[in-house]
């Protein structure tokens, strides 16, 4: 009997803590949050906080687990601060993409915190974020968050290769965007992967790594799946070690320059160390003034194939590659824009759209199941593969980054 009535107070405990499904002082904390944003149709008072837009929560708590506080809201003259979100205690995944405002406080003090973004909000080097995010013990970062952070979305700010040593401490980190902030080729490579050795997809798209030869700076990433090089005024120089890389899967390598002298030509012909990664599958050549010589020269050992771009390049009538060995399955071609591309054995030649950038990594998506208005639109040739992770989308599309440039 007297454990009846112990279960009973536990009971009328966890009821007066929560209100209308989630928690009394999370949602009060969510209206407060709120009032810095323009108010969304769905966060009502008297409604259920776990059913507002961008906020999940955990159903076995309760409690808020996921905030997407991101477009298209727009932030008020009022700054974002850290202490306003340390009451969410299940809280694992935040995103304040396009915020376009100043953030005070500590990231450090959400310690359980599994993917971080604030993408597209105009964050430079003199804001707090490198303080927060700083892996050295006395700037008050908890050794919690450094291990448990496996995501972090930085990209679009005006960030410049001082973030590199920033991040470092969170060595558990397993996707690291960086794309389209100040970086260049002083950037600290060595020290990246000396920290970081378990990423598995880095972007670097729309920077100024041009004058580095990205196979060897990066070959201390033995787990790098995903490398995407959009727009870095790369040359055939910069990666002429790409080899290197040898678990590398997706290689975007468009709005480059590879349309190289005849001298380096002759080179990529004549000395047969230049290699891509032996288990590629997604090459994206688009938009690099690749001639029909330049690509002949180059293109061998692409036995995993599945996908290649050649679209928007120089290409001249038909070009013939059957002489290079592509692997005995399906390959995705895509020649937008260009003359018909020819290869052998080619089962089908299938224009697709793919995304730019893989889902994000987003631990406990199994349990905390993502709304459909988050829900990744995916197009890759991988989709329909038993492994394809399915998570909440906290990144805009391409189509939709290229708009906000």
């Amino acid at each position: 009997m007297k454990s009846v009535r112990v279960c009973f107070l536990i009971f009328l405990l966890f009821k007066t803590m929560c209100c209308e499904g989630c928690w009394k002082e999370e949602k009060k904390a969510l209206l407060g949050i709120n009032s810095r944003f323009d108010d969304p149709s769905s966060w009502k008072v008297h409604t259920d906080c776990c059913e507002w837009e961008g906020v999940h929560c955990n159903p076995s708590t309760g409690r808020v687990a996921e905030l997407y506080l991101d477009g298209p809201w727009k932030s008020t003259e009022q700054y974002i601060n850290y202490t306003d979100f340390t009451v969410f205690k299940d809280l694992k995944n935040l995103s304040l993409t396009l915020t376009y405002k100043n953030i005070v406080g500590c990231v450090g003090e959400l310690p359980n915190l599994q993917l971080l973004s604030f993408s597209y909000s105009k964050l430079d080097t003199a804001g707090s974020i490198i303080s927060c995010l700083d892996g050295l013990p006395s700037l008050n970062v908890s050794q919690k968050l450094r291990s448990n952070l496996e995501v972090l979305d930085i990209s679009w700010n005006h960030l410049t290769n001082e973030i590199v040593h920033s991040v470092e401490g969170f060595t558990s980190l397993k996707e690291l965007y960086l794309a389209d902030n100040e970086l260049d080729s002083d950037l600290d490579f060595q020290g990246l992967c000396s920290k970081l050795r378990n990423l598995e997809v880095l972007d670097l798209s729309y920077n100024n790594c041009g004058q580095t030869d990205i196979g060897s700076v990066l070959s201390g990433l033995s787990f790098l799946k995903y490398l995407y090089l959009e727009k870095n005024e790369l040359s055939w120089r910069s990666i002429y070690n790409i080899s290197k890389l040898s678990s590398l899967e997706v290689l975007d390598l468009d709005f480059n320059d590879l349309n190289e002298s005849e001298s380096i030509l002759r080179r990529l012909k004549e000395n047969e160390t230049f290699k891509w990664p032996t288990n590629l599958q997604h090459l994206d050549l688009s938009s690099t003034r690749l001639s029909n010589k330049s690509l002949s020269s180059s293109i061998s050992g692409l036995s995993h194939l599945k996908y290649l771009d050649l679209s928007y390049n120089q290409l001249q009538k038909t070009l013939d590659i059957s002489g290079h060995y592509m692997g005995r399955h399906c390959i995705d071609v895509v020649a937008s824009g260009t003359t018909r591309t020819t290869t052998t054995p080619l089962f089908t030649v299938l224009p697709v759209l793919v995304p730019k950038k893989p889902p994000p990594f987003t631990a406990d998506h199994h349990h905390f199941a993502p709304s459909p208005s988050r829900e990744r639109k995916t197009h890759s040739p991988y989709a329909a593969h038993p492994s394809h992770r399915t998570t909440p989308s906290y990144r805009l599309s391409d189509h939709e980054s290229r708009s906000h440039r």
